[in-house]
C-alpha cells in the first residue's frame, strides 16, 4: 500500500484464495496483490459500520457478498447484523449522552448512558466522556448524581491531574473535603498555569478550615 507520493505505507502478505489483480508500485520495485480472501475481509469491516449506522440492508449485503467470496470465513449472519446493529445503537446513545451533557441536561445524559451500556455492556465510555459528565454535573447542582462519572474518569486515568481536579469539585460540593483536597493538590502538583494554581490553593486553604469555597457566585464562574 503507497500514499499518492509513491511512499510505501505497509506490506500485506498471505492469501487464501487466487488473485484476482495485481498493480506495480509507482516506481516500478514492488507489486501489490488482492483476492477474494481480503477483499471478503475488508467487506465484513464494511458491513459491520454500516450496520452499525443502523444501514442494515446494506450490512447484509456486505456479510453476504464476503461470504461468498471466502468460505472460510465462518460466521452466522443474522447474529452478525443483529450484534453490530446493537452495538450501532450503543454508539448512537453515547454520543447522545456527549451532546445532551454540552447542553446542561445531566439526567437525560445520565439516563442515555445508562442505556447505552444496557445496549451493550462493552460499549467504549471514555475517560474525557466521564470527566465532562463529572464536571457538568457537579457545576449544575448534580454532584452527587454524577460522582460515579467522577470515579470512572479517575480510575481510567489515575495519574491525569485534570480528572482529579473535577472529581475534587464533586467531592467537596458532597462534603468530603479531605478527598477533594487531596485531588486538587494532584492537580496542582501537575499543572503549570500559575493563575489556576493560585486558585486551587485558595481552595485548598479554605477546606482545611472547614469551607466550602464554592458559592453559587463561584460555581457560575467556574460554568462559564
Amino acid at each position: 500500500m503507497w500514499d499518492i507520493q509513491g511512499k510505501l505505507l505497509s506490506t500485506l502478505i498471505g492469501h487464501t484464495q487466487p488473485i484476482i489483480n495485481a498493480n506495480f508500485s509507482p516506481d516500478g520495485k514492488e507489486i501489490v496483490t488482492a483476492s477474494y480472501d481480503k477483499t471478503a475481509k475488508f467487506l465484513v469491516k464494511v458491513g459491520e459500520d454500516k450496520a452499525k449506522a443502523g444501514n442494515v440492508d446494506e450490512a447484509v449485503v456486505n456479510f453476504k457478498t464476503a461470504l461468498k467470496w471466502n468460505g472460510e470465513l465462518k460466521f452466522n449472519l443474522q447474529e452478525k447484523v443483529q450484534e453490530f446493529e446493537i452495538k450501532g445503537k450503543a454508539e448512537r446513545k453515547v454520543s447522545e449522552g456527549e451532546s445532551l451533557v454540552g447542553q446542561k441536561k445531566i439526567k437525560e445524559a445520565i439516563a442515555a448512558y445508562n442505556q447505552a451500556q444496557k445496549l451493550d455492556p462493552q460499549v467504549e465510555i471514555g475517560a474525557n466522556t466521564w470527566d465532562s459528565l463529572c464536571k457538568q454535573g457537579s457545576l449544575n447542582k448534580s454532584a452527587k448524581e454524577v460522582m460515579f462519572a467522577c470515579e470512572k474518569a479517575v480510575k481510567l486515568a489515575s495519574n491525569n491531574g485534570k480528572f482529579r481536579d473535577s472529581r475534587g469539585l464533586a467531592r467537596a460540593l458532597t462534603g468530603n473535603y479531605q478527598g477533594a483536597i487531596s485531588d486538587f493538590e494532584a492537580f496542582i502538583a501537575q499543572t503549570t498555569d500559575k493563575d489556576l494554581k493560585t486558585q486551587r490553593q485558595g481552595w485548598v486553604q479554605a477546606l482545611r478550615g472547614g469551607k466550602n469555597p464554592f458559592t453559587k457566585e463561584e460555581l457560575k464562574k467556574l460554568d462559564q
